[in-house]
């Protein structure tokens, strides 16, 4: 059985201790199952988050993802039986997004997957997703030669280093591109690389004992600091990537969510195999999401409604508010038929069209 309870009084100090940096900044922290923080929003400092994302680097604290370690011979065809991505085409060292879905195929969790070794996968969970991912994992284990662990119980935890100079500063911290684990002062580091749509991305899993000091060095170098939820969201918004809980959820397959890099169709049986091949291979979902252009004077908000020849389409899902070039990104779910074609939606029934729509760079085809 994985364990699932462990969150003892020095991990809770170290949470009090990242979170305290956090407040520092004016930020909103949402508190997980196990007080695991994530950072949302500072105040008067999206501009300079998104400044660092785009031309420096932000730390983005994930403590709050629970990281699930799968390992022995038997890892690895276990979870490839799980999940709707080809864990076993996996290097050591690489990592990639993936989902659980139900029988009938609708999508029950979002999962990012790394191959942390030979025989040893390790899953990390959207937070406040951990404990449902690690019942089910658990629930399905019966005879597989594989143990589960938490990381995050008295391990690592998770940081992310996003921006065109993350992979310099972390070079400064004794990081080489060349090898994924490596040693930061006494404790342990394992880095991935999974980039934010073009923007550079470094996943790091750090060694519970040097975490407070591998925050402090990195904060040291010049145009980094720390940023949250809100100025990530702005610029998966900008890179056309659907958030789960957000722009698709438990109701959606995902075809709908437009999730090709998250699904193979060629590894074999896995739970809700049957709908995806059956819909990829003879039809199409009714609902689709798709990237939105909209003009950054329109007076649109996530959450409305779209029009087309005065009838409801859809609605926005997730809605930039930083401009470029005079137009806002955003992303929609619409119905399907409308989404082949270029006609350009409306905010309300008698309104102009003024919003283009075009596929998210993932959408399955």
């Amino acid at each position: 059985m994985i364990i699932l309870n462990i969150i003892g009084k020095n991990l809770m100090e170290i949470y009090n201790n990242i979170d305290a940096l956090h407040l520092k900044l004016g930020c909103n922290i949402q508190e997980f199952e196990g007080g695991a923080g994530l950072p949302t929003s500072y105040s008067d400092r999206l501009a300079e988050e998104i400044n660092l994302l785009l031309l420096g680097c932000g730390l983005f604290d994930l403590k709050s993802c629970w990281l699930i370690a799968l390992k022995g011979v038997e890892a690895g065809s276990f979870l490839q039986g799980m999940v709707t991505s080809d864990v076993l085409q996996l290097e050591i060292g690489q990592m990639q997004s993936s989902l659980i879905c139900a029988n009938k195929g609708k999508i029950l969790h979002h999962l990012e997957i790394i191959r942390s070794r030979e025989n040893e996968w390790i899953v990390s969970c959207d937070p406040g997703e951990g404990r449902a991912v690690g019942t089910i994992l658990d629930n399905f284990h019966v005879r597989e030669e594989l143990e589960m662990r938490l990381l995050n119980s008295g391990e690592m935890l998770r940081l992310d280093l996003i921006g065109p100079d993350a992979e310099k500063n972390l070079v400064k911290l004794g990081y080489s591109p060349e090898k994924a684990d490596w040693k930061f002062e006494s404790g342990s580091v394992f880095t991935v690389k999974l980039n934010l749509g073009k923007l550079p991305r470094l996943i790091n899993l750090v060694d519970l004992n040097v975490i407070q000091n591998f925050i402090k060095h990195v904060l040291n170098n010049d145009n980094v600091d720390l940023t949250g939820q809100e100025a990530f969201d702005e610029i998966r918004i900008s890179e056309g990537i659907p958030r789960f809980g957000v722009d698709y959820s438990t109701e959606n397959f995902p075809q709908e969510a437009g999730l090709a890099d998250h699904i193979s169709y060629n590894k074999g049986c896995y739970i809700g195999q049957e709908p995806h091949a059956r819909m990829h291979h003879r039809g199409h979902p009714n609902w689709i999401l798709v990237w939105l252009k909209l003009p950054e004077d329109s007076e649109a908000n996530s959450g409305d409604a779209l029009f087309h020849n005065a009838k409801e389409i859809g609605r926005i899902t997730s809605l930039s508010g930083i401009p470029s070039k005079g137009i806002l990104r955003g992303i929609a779910m619409i119905r399907h038929e409308l989404a082949e074609d270029k006609n350009m939606f409306a905010l309300a029934v008698e309104s102009q069209p003024i919003i283009q729509h075009e596929a998210l760079p993932n959408t399955i085809v």
